[in-house]
């Protein structure tokens, strides 16, 4: 994976998607092969830091009733997200406290999100995003969201149904039984340095 790539990951129920985040991610140890940084690969002594570099919407997701660990400036862009994700009527951030985290799931599922994109990390995981969105949220994300990170130089890893927006990413990745059996280039996509 390089900065500024996105990258759909796609596959049925239970053909492998989370556990694949899992294992990109760090959360999951291989049990064969390795997991390589800059060609280096991945250990124990690691691992702490390798997870640093992600923030993340997982399909299990948990929504805390505070920003944890945010400092100002990743305060101050979480209000900015929760306002260009429709949440502001519903949500207002009181210090690094949120002022309700009573929310419909696509509500929550986007408070998530904007926590992980005021974090800026330089890798962004996103597991099953859309799938609960309305119409309108679902296209801002396609459209809008995941061109500006992928432009900010940030990788985009999105686990996606949506096989009708496959064409706005720079690869797709399709799993079957646990198992990659395609990783393609999408055609008449930026060519990476």
């Amino acid at each position: 994976f390089r900065p500024g790539e996105t990258v759909f990951i796609c596959g049925g129920n239970g053909s492998g998607k989370t556990t694949l985040l899992s294992l990109i991610t760090g959360l999951r140890h291989p049990e064969q092969g390795e997991i390589l940084l800059d060609g280096a690969p991945l250990t124990e002594d690691t691992t702490s830091v390798y997870r640093e570099l992600f923030s993340g919407v997982f399909s299990g997701f948990h929504l805390f009733d505070r920003a944890y660990g945010m400092n100002p400036d990743e305060l101050r862009a979480l209000e900015t997200r929760v306002a260009q994700l429709g949440l502001s009527s519903r949500v207002q951030l009181h210090d690094d406290r949120f002022s309700s985290t009573s929310l419909s799931a696509g509500q929550s599922r986007r408070l998530a999100l904007a926590v992980a994109l005021a974090e800026q990390r330089p890798i962004i995981v996103l597991d099953e995003f859309a799938a609960d969105q309305d119409p309108a949220n679902r296209a801002f994300f396609y459209d809008v969201l995941v061109p500006e990170l992928s432009a900010s130089g940030r990788l985009v890893l999105a686990v996606t149904h949506d096989d009708h927006q496959f064409s706005k990413c720079d690869r797709l990745i399709k799993m079957e039984g646990g198992k990659v059996i395609s990783d393609l280039r999408q055609p008449n996509r930026k060519a990476l340095a």
